[in-house]
């Protein structure tokens, strides 16, 4: 667990997470609120149960039994049983059953969610919602307060319980900020992110194909993808016969902001309008925005919430929006360099996480 500054004081509050600290949701929602905490004097800290109880995560997720999920919350209820101690769980999954039975035992429980792992489409004749979505409703009656990281879940867990607070997931502006960039012959797209899930590959070939078409007009442009997850060998595939895609070994998120400073445009289709896409509060285009990148990303969700069309980025709807935009951007450096700026210019102001974690204090104050 991370450790509380000495001389902090209070009850101890402990951000609980399923996975390792390189996933955003431990990274930022984690590690970066509790570092915030800690600035204003309190005590917090991240339990991990992949990094603290060595639990499978990611791709390895799925190798985990029934029993070995039981036997990993019987280890965490005894590291986690303190009477001054708040839980943060982050979402719902198999690690909310420890931090709930100790919700029931007495100690107070905050409920953090920034995505939907609940089932999208429901059989007919099926209750209206699926098990987890039952059971982030119970975590959302049961917590004396929740977080929600987009405004479509602050909209969600309001149903639930009237104390929500919107708090998106930011960025650390002082890590993530521009760089000087070396002059090259071409523009470089750049792709982050994880391919766990089927829309992930989908959002990638129509990424594919609007580049494809990008480049029967501009011949210097370069895409790259730096993705992992269980699709990477589909993506293999979709990339395999095209020599202006780069796939991108993974990185450590310490790595992330060295490689930003090497391209030029963030790029984030989400063509779904699904409840997993309205959900997100996208780590990526907070990060893209903070290096002073300019982005071109639909406007589902969050993104349209966060990107004004035209002044940080593009917001583009469909394939031939995509290729306008980029085809705007590429003939442009001071396009590119003007939307960058207001690009870092927002995430200071309004997403860094000592704007953010103003909210936060207030909220842990409170409670």
């Amino acid at each position: 667990m991370a450790e509380f500054y000495p001389g902090s004081s209070g009850p101890l509050i402990t951000f609980v997470s399923r996975e390792s600290s390189e996933m955003p949701a431990v990274r930022v929602r984690g590690h970066g609120f509790a570092g915030v905490l800690r600035s204003a004097g309190m005590r917090a800290e991240v339990f991990s149960y992949a990094d603290q109880l060595n639990a499978a995560c990611g791709e390895r997720e799925k190798t985990l039994r029934a029993r070995d999920k039981l036997c990993l919350n019987l280890r965490a209820l005894r590291r986690l049983h303190q009477p001054d101690r708040v839980l943060v769980i982050q979402r719902f999954n198999y690690h909310s059953l420890a931090p709930f039975l100790l919700k029931i035992a007495g100690q107070k429980l905050i409920l953090d969610l920034d995505d939907w792992e609940a089932r999208e489409e429901l059989q007919p004749g099926r209750l209206p919602f699926s098990g987890a979505e039952a059971g982030m409703r119970l975590l959302a009656r049961n917590s004396c307060f929740c977080l929600a990281a987009s405004r479509f879940l602050f909209d969600y867990i309001s149903r639930f319980n009237r104390n929500v607070a919107y708090v998106p997931t930011g960025v650390n502006t002082r890590v993530f900020q521009p760089q000087e960039k070396i002059p090259r012959p071409e523009t470089v797209l750049s792709w982050i992110g994880t391919v766990h899930r089927p829309d992930n590959i989908e959002n990638l070939r129509f990424l594919i194909e609007c580049f494809k078409e990008l480049t029967r007009i501009h011949s210097s442009v370069r895409l790259e993808i730096a993705a992992k997850g269980v699709y990477l060998d589909q993506l293999k595939e979709l990339t395999a016969d095209e020599k202006s895609i780069c796939l991108v070994d993974w990185m450590p998120p310490e790595r992330v902001p060295e490689y930003l400073s090497r391209v030029d445009i963030g790029v984030m289709p989400l063509i779904q309008p699904s409840r997993f896409n309205r959900a997100k509060s996208p780590t990526r285009l907070f990060e893209y925005m903070a290096m002073g990148k300019p982005v071109v990303c639909s406007p589902t969700g969050e993104a349209g919430e966060i990107i004004e069309d035209g002044i940080e980025g593009f917001l583009a709807r469909n394939q031939d929006s995509f290729v306008i935009a980029l085809k705007r951007l590429l003939e442009s450096s001071r396009l590119q360099r003007e939307m960058g700026l207001r690009g870092r210019q927002k995430a200071v102001q309004k997403y860094s996480l000592e704007i953010i974690g103003k909210e936060l204090i207030r909220v842990f104050t409170g409670i």
